[in-house]
């Protein structure tokens, strides 16, 4: 039988694992928006979960982003004010297929965009490139919601720069066999997230006998497939590295599917010449 533990509670996907201990005398609550779990498994152990602060829909949010973006270079306010672009059509798009409003769980964050930027190296081929700018665009979390579509739809942009064009297989239809592999580079995006931000609190479930923590959605990350031995600083970078290679693996297999594959060895433009193309596109 699967020993689980939840990583968002079953009741309120707003709380989420906060911290783990078999001692139950340590968690103080006083303050905090929180609930406790008690699970016994091999050992028995101890687990709070924290609401984590914002709550609403996206209509909720401060929009007033103008201060932020006059912080920025002229190059990093056209590739971030595109990113809103591309958010702002997939929330419109989101609440009218759903018929309801897109629920929020933080603020937009545009500040860390920027810092996102810097990271991608503008060499290489155009989808080592957009593999790289989708990647650490989805590892910021700027976004209160959809940041692996906006993040996607980012990296879509960067290969029409290149690709006068070209477009991405349509991921909802049948004909690609969506839901046997887009989804599942998504989940795994998602696993690596998870455990990036947790390997202390994971490696000591696993002690305890936990082998399954759950997010919400049903997504499962099985323990003993991840490396967990690892310092906060190690796990930053090694599963960020790991992050990075998937979603140039999903962008690579997209491009090939929508009969693009030229871009797997296409060498990418830089971030000058990118920030043109988008000017170019308003």
């Amino acid at each position: 039988m699967t020993a689980r533990v939840y990583y968002h509670h079953p009741d309120d996907s707003h709380y989420s694992l906060a911290y783990v201990t078999q001692d139950r005398d340590e968690i103080t609550t006083a303050g905090q928006d929180a609930m406790i779990e008690h699970y016994d498994f091999e050992e028995e152990f101890f687990v709070l979960y924290t609401n984590r602060g914002a709550s609403g829909t996206v209509e909720d949010l401060d929009v007033a982003f103008e201060d932020t973006l006059d912080e920025m270079s002229s190059q990093d306010r056209t590739i971030t004010v595109r990113l809103l672009q591309i958010f702002e059509e997939i929330v419109e798009e989101t609440e009218l297929e759903e018929e309801e409003k897109l629920e929020i769980y933080k603020q937009i964050e545009l500040e860390r965009i920027p810092d996102a930027i810097a990271r991608v190296d503008w060499t290489g081929t155009a989808v080592d490139v957009a593999g790289q700018l989708m990647s650490t665009l989805i590892l910021k979390h700027a976004l209160p919601n959809a940041n692996h579509r906006t993040s996607i739809s980012m990296a879509q942009w960067y290969l029409e720069s290149i690709e006068t064009g070209f477009s991405f297989p349509d991921f909802a239809t049948e004909a690609y066999d969506w839901k046997t592999w887009f989804n599942e580079y998504i989940s795994e995006s998602k696993r690596l997230l998870t455990v990036r931000r947790n390997t202390t609190a994971f490696s000591l479930l696993s002690e305890w006998g936990c082998d399954t923590v759950v997010r919400k959605n049903g997504i499962e990350i099985s323990l003993a497939e991840y490396d967990l031995d690892l310092t906060r600083s190690e796990a930053l970078a090694h599963y960020g590295d790991a992050h990075t290679e998937l979603c140039t693996d999903f962008l690579t297999e997209s491009v090939t599917r929508a009969g693009h594959d030229e871009l797997v060895s296409t060498d990418g433009i830089g971030k000058g010449e990118f920030v043109s193309f988008l000017e170019a596109a308003e």
